[in-house]
Order: structure tokens, then C-alpha cells, then sequence
């Protein structure tokens, strides 16, 4: 009897495997089911860990924490642009007043010899011009930063002792910085200025002739400054002939001044009287060596009135300065 119940029993759990079987199936898979997120949640906390950046063995986790937290720095607005005025007018040039009388000025002319004219005694050359009360100055032999005199800026110096504006014409350059030539200085405004070379020959020094617009109270005196050949006589002719068509070309007051190397009854002179006067024809010599080298030669613009010559120690030549009075317009019934 015991044998037939164990025998039963026996029977009865090989029935029962195959559903115990499935049953552990079915558990082990909805274990794995609910074990699966936190393993996820964890790599993924494990590789985040992995690429942060490591803290600095100085720096504790109080401090970077504390660091984070610093709030961004503020910066001041910045202010809105200035309001942009209207750019400022040009300076209106001279008004020139045809009409106006009387204009007195003095004019000389003075050849320098600068060459040979040190740097210390360009104020002697101003004084000459001073003691003359000159108010207009034609200089001819000028140096603009040559070795030989000094490499001064011998107009700009002169005028700068007289208060006076300058202009200079290089008719030869001695190096690409200085050069050789006339110059104009003014006490009244120059309005323009240009320098023309004349007609030369091979060999000799090249001469030019120097235009400056002077206002003269409001009135406009053109003034031409030149030095012509010392050589050639032919030369001379041909150049005084380029200066008077610079001339012509101008209406109005006009002076021509300069060391024309040409005597009082030259062809050269010839020419340039033809239109216009001599205003210094009672003057005496104006060289050392005697004879009158020196013109100022004016238009039927201006009058003359008194002259002098004026030796110096500083130059061959003496200077010569003559006053003028300028006349108004044809039509102010002048």
C-alpha cells in the first residue's frame, strides 16, 4: 500500500515539471524586466562621470561650486554717439574790392647771393628788409636745404624773423631735397603761388620765373620775381620774352622785379618796358661791380613813389625798394 502511494506521488510531480519550468521562465524574465532601468540609470551615471573634467587638485568642489555660482559681470551701457554738427566751411578766400583806395606798400627786390649766406646771417638779410619797411620781397640766389648753406629753409627763416608768408621756386635741385631758385615773402595774404622755368641751352643754369597773388586790402597785386642768364645775351632775350607772355596773361596791378643781368638800354629791358614802367629809372647802380642789375617794373596800376638803394656786406647786390600806391578799378573813376 505505502509503495503504491509513493508510486503515485511520484507520477504526479513529473506531471507537475513542466509547469514549474514555465513558471521559473516566466519569473526570471519579468525580474530582469524590472532590473534593467537602474542598470541603465547607472552606465549612464558611470560615463558621465567619465567625461567630466576633473576639478584641479587645488581646487576643492566648495570652490568651483562657489565659482558657478559668481554672477555674470555687467558692464555700463554705452552711451549714445554725439550729435554730428555740420562740418565747418572752407575759409572764404580774400574778398577783393577793386575800389578801395588808397593802397601804400613797399616792394623790394634783393639778390641774396645764397649760397654764400650762412645760416646765422639770414637775420641780417631780414634786417635789411626791416630797416627798409618792405612789405613785399622779391629774393633771387635763394637755398632751400642745400649742404653748402647750412641745409636751412633760407625763405622760410627770413620771413619767420619778419612775420611775413613765403613761397619759394626751385629752378635747380641739387639733391632730392633741396633745391635752388627764387622766393617771395608778404606781409599781406598770398593767394597762389606758381613757379615756370625758362627757356635754356645746354650747360647753363636753369633759370625760372616765380608768380605770387598778393591781397593788398582786399585788391589783388600780381607780382612775377625772375633771374635771368648772366651769360648769353641771346638767352637773356629769349627769356625775358617767356617772362613777359606769364605776365601779359594777367589783368590788373602787376609788378615785375628781379636781377634781369641787363642794362638800363639792353634789348632786354626794351622788352619789358613795352609794357610796362620802370619805377626805379632814377635809381643809381645796384651791384659792386657798378651798373644797374636790378629792376622793379610796375603797370599803369600802381604809381611810384620814392626808391632807395641799400649796400650791404651780405651779397654783391645792394637791395632795392621802392613804394607804390595802387590804384582802384578803371570804372571807380580813379
Amino acid at each position: 500500500m505505502t509503495h503504491h502511494r509513493s508510486r503515485k506521488f511520484s507520477v504526479r510531480i513529473k506531471q507537475l515539471l513542466p509547469i514549474l519550468a514555465v513558471a521559473l521562465t516566466v519569473g526570471a524574465i519579468a525580474g530582469l524586466t524590472l532590473v534593467a532601468p537602474r542598470l541603465n540609470d547607472s552606465e549612464q551615471a558611470s560615463a558621465d562621470a567619465s567625461t567630466t573634467p576633473s576639478a584641479s587638485p587645488s581646487e576643492s568642489p566648495s570652490a568651483g561650486a562657489s565659482r558657478r555660482a559668481e554672477p555674470l559681470p555687467k558692464f555700463d551701457p554705452l552711451d549714445a554717439p554725439p550729435v554730428i554738427a555740420k562740418a565747418p566751411k572752407k575759409p572764404k578766400k580774400p574778398k577783393i574790392d577793386p575800389c578801395k583806395v588808397p593802397r601804400n606798400l613797399t616792394v623790394m627786390t634783393f639778390n641774396i647771393k645764397g649760397g654764400k649766406v650762412s645760416p646765422g646771417e639770414l637775420g641780417g638779410i631780414a634786417g635789411v628788409i626791416r630797416a627798409a619797411g618792405a612789405d613785399v620781397v622779391l629774393l633771387q640766389e635763394v637755398d632751400q636745404n642745400r649742404r653748402r648753406s647750412g641745409n636751412v629753409d633760407q625763405p622760410g627763416i627770413i620771413a619767420s624773423h619778419l612775420g611775413m608768408q613765403s613761397v619759394f621756386g626751385a629752378n635747380d635741385y641739387i639733391t632730392d631735397r633741396g633745391g635752388y631758385g627764387n622766393a617771395i615773402l608778404s606781409r599781406f595774404p598770398i593767394d597762389g603761388s606758381s613757379n615756370t622755368h625758362l627757356p635754356n641751352r645746354g650747360g647753363k643754369e636753369q633759370r625760372g620765373v616765380l608768380r605770387a597773388n598778393i591781397i593788398v586790402e582786399g585788391q589783388r597785386l600780381v607780382v612775377f620775381n625772375t633771374h635771368l642768364d648772366h651769360t648769353s645775351d641771346s638767352l637773356r632775350r629769349t627769356q625775358i620774352g617767356a617772362v613777359m607772355s606769364k605776365v601779359n596773361a594777367y589783368d590788373g596791378a602787376k609788378i615785375l622785379g628781379g636781377d634781369l643781368n641787363a642794362g638800363s638800354g639792353s634789348g632786354v629791358l626794351g622788352t619789358a618796358l613795352s609794357s610796362l614802367s620802370d619805377a626805379g629809372a632814377s635809381l643809381g647802380a645796384s651791384h659792386d661791380g657798378g651798373g644797374r642789375v636790378d629792376y622793379l617794373l610796375r603797370n599803369s596800376w600802381l604809381s611810384t613813389g620814392k626808391g632807395r638803394v641799400s649796400p650791404t656786406r651780405l651779397s654783391d647786390h645792394h637791395a632795392v625798394s621802392i613804394d607804390f600806391a595802387m590804384r582802384g578799378a578803371g570804372h571807380c573813376g580813379q
